[in-house]
């Protein structure tokens, strides 16, 4: 310790009370502790800005959802179809903006559909032979599910040919510019090449050829509506599947936008921004009384000499 009080020019009047004066005052010690305090405030502004991060908001507000379910017109109930695929056509319930229809038969997705103008859906499905439960249900655009059809029977007499699977990675598309894409897999793993065909519902096609698996398919509409896309795939062996995905848009609501924040919180900001201010005090405070000091030793060396 006294080691230390020597390094650091540390004095003090011991049991008196009195205060030393200004000259006595060890600047060692003092740079010190501001750098020990300048370091501190710094570390705690960089933990802050972190946790500020770390601790962003990332939302989407959700989309009215429909308080009525689709209705399906066709097929209708105990219908019977002769081929192994069919269009299944109906109603959507009255939402704005638009729902989305997602088609199951026998509780597998087959295909989503936007509603167009006339408030109407279409989704081409494909079927086995057999008795099927067919239903619809309603998605608002931010992906909630709605209401249900009530299942309804068919048969079907057609016999299906060796299909490719097809799955999105969403049951929609979403929109938010001109620009799209559909990202999903085809076929499975020893399939070899597949040829893809896309409609992109907007009378523009596109044709390439793949690998089975993860696909990236993109396109540019020329305005931001909502269209069905139809993504069709065959491979050499003569298999063939196709499946429609509907891409709709929510750019057109500001209500549905994606909303996100990653503020600090204002008592984390303003204590650091408190502190700030208080080194800085500190600082030129300190800064004052050194000059002071030096100048009073001038003052006093020339006095000194002088005599």
């Amino acid at each position: 310790m006294r080691t230390l009080h020597r390094k650091l020019h540390l004095q003090h009047h011991e049991h008196t009370g009195k205060l030393l004066h200004h000259r006595h005052t060890s600047y060692h010690a003092l740079a010190i502790v501001l750098v020990i305090a300048g370091l501190f405030i710094v570390a705690l502004g960089m933990v802050s800005r972190a946790a500020a991060d770390d601790f962003g908001v990332a939302a989407m507000v959700a989309a009215p959802l429909p308080t009525t379910p689709p209705i399906i017109s066709s097929p209708g109930t105990d219908a019977t179809i002769s081929g192994s695929s069919a269009l299944v056509t109906g109603s959507c319930p009255v939402v704005t903006p638009q729902a989305v229809i997602s088609i199951s038969v026998d509780g597998k997705v087959v295909g989503t559909s936007a509603c167009d103008t006339q408030n109407d859906f279409s989704v081409p499905a494909s079927f086995s032979a057999g008795t099927h439960h067919l239903f619809a249900t309603a998605l608002n655009i931010t992906g909630q599910t709605g209401p249900s059809s009530r299942p309804q029977s068919f048969n079907s007499k057609g016999k299906l040919a060796p299909g490719i699977s097809i799955f999105g990675t969403q049951p929609f598309i979403y929109a938010n510019s001109k620009d799209v894409s559909w990202d999903g897999a085809i076929g499975t793993t020893g399939q070899g090449t597949e040829f893809v065909h896309v409609d992109w519902g907007d009378d523009a096609q596109s044709n390439v050829t793949v690998q089975a698996g993860v696909q990236h398919l993109s396109h540019h509409y020329a305005s931001l509506v909502p269209h069905n896309i139809l993504v069709a795939a065959s491979n050499s062996t003569g298999n063939a599947s196709s499946k429609q995905f509907a891409e709709t848009t929510f750019a057109r609501y500001a209500p549905v936008a994606l909303v996100s924040s990653t503020t600090p919180s204002p008592p984390v900001t303003s204590t650091i921004l408190g502190l700030y201010g208080l080194y800085l005090t500190a600082l030129a405070a300190t800064g004052i009384f050194w000059l002071e000091a030096k100048h009073a030793a001038r003052h006093q060396h020339a006095a000194v000499s002088a005599v």
